[in-house]
């Protein structure tokens, strides 16, 4: 790995993400904990503080995909899914303007142990993972070197319920599974959600991770970003915010402004009351297609392909799910 392309753990590290397009496009200072693009002064506690406040507002865009290779064969081959994800890289490499960054949400392989062991063991399971990680990476190397990338991890990758052994495998892989980093003005928070789903096999890790989470909307909002994006695997809900269990839901610890997931499998866009965006994006591998899409919901597009978001500089954002064949 080239040491001016950090990916993985060289790049989520410290909470953060350490890319040099990253210090480029946030010019943060981390000991205010305030982007830096300019300098005021601030009456702050009867002391004369310097409070950096970023001016920057121009667009850029940035990638989304999720749910990558595995799961079409049940881990018996994957290489098939990775030249789905081939396809999906050369496309995003080939984006002009080029994106700033690519989040892949979650379940970036298949196999895990919590899933696979009656059948296979929990070495053998460990073992394939294993080798599934490293092809992973060494496929995504080939992601331009000026896009930094974001590993989420997903259910596929810590278990459903996920534990301090399972968790400090994907840290070790991939880098940090929660962080949060400044683009322009823009707040991106990347969320563990596999321990919002079962906290239960790693309790103290969960309640590290929602007390840093809390934290870290209570310190930016003083800041006022023009958005707060946060990436993870589980959607908080699907259809409504007030869903039941029995409807498949999660519920989500705290309002945001838009929600970036993956898990289902295919294309959902809803909205909470408090007016949080809930973008579901479908999988680069295996796609779903859900029966009960209630009437007043548009058709999604279930196939496989990533989505393309766009900050402008008015303070809006948009996006659109691009198809890969």
């Amino acid at each position: 790995m080239s040491s001016n392309n950090p990916r993985y753990a060289a790049s989520q590290r410290n909470r953060s993400l350490n890319h040099p397009t990253i210090a480029k496009h946030h010019s943060f200072d981390e000991k205010n904990d305030k982007p830096n693009d300019e300098i005021t002064q601030e009456k702050d506690n009867d002391r004369n503080v310097n409070i950096i406040i970023s001016g920057n507002t121009d667009e850029f865009t940035f990638v989304v995909c999720a749910d990558t290779i595995g799961m079409t064969s049940l881990n018996k081959e994957w290489q098939t899914e990775l030249e789905y994800s081939r396809q999906a890289i050369q496309a995003i490499n080939a984006l002009e303007p080029r994106p700033l960054f690519c989040c892949v949400c979650g379940d970036l392989v298949d196999m895990v142990a919590s899933y696979y062991a009656a059948e296979h063991g929990e070495d053998e399971c460990n073992r394939i993972q294993d080798l599934q990680n490293d092809d992973w990476k060494a496929t995504w190397e080939s992601l331009h070197p000026d896009i930094a990338l974001v590993c989420v991890c997903g259910n596929h990758d810590v278990g459903n319920r996920p534990t301090k052994t399972t968790i400090e495998r994907f840290v070790n892989a991939f880098g940090d599974d929660y962080l949060a980093f400044w683009v322009k003005r823009t707040y991106n928070i990347v969320l563990n959600t596999s321990l919002f789903w079962d906290p239960t096999g790693a309790e103290s890790l969960y309640r590290e991770q929602l007390a840093w989470l809390e934290d870290r909307l209570a310190s930016v909002s003083k800041q006022q970003p023009s958005h707060i994006f946060v990436f993870g695997h589980h959607p908080w809900f699907l259809y409504d915010e007030h869903e039941t269990a029995k409807d498949l839901t999660g519920i989500s610890p705290r309002p945001s402004e838009w929600e970036g997931e993956g898990h289902f499998h295919q294309n959902l866009v809803s909205r909470s009351s408090f007016d949080m965006d809930m973008i579901v994006t479908s999988s680069l591998s295996l796609t779903f297609h859900s029966s009960g899409i209630p009437s007043d919901f548009d058709e999604p597009k279930d196939s496989r392909g990533m989505r393309i978001v766009r900050v402008r500089g008015d303070g809006t954002f948009d996006h659109n799910f691009v198809s890969l064949p």
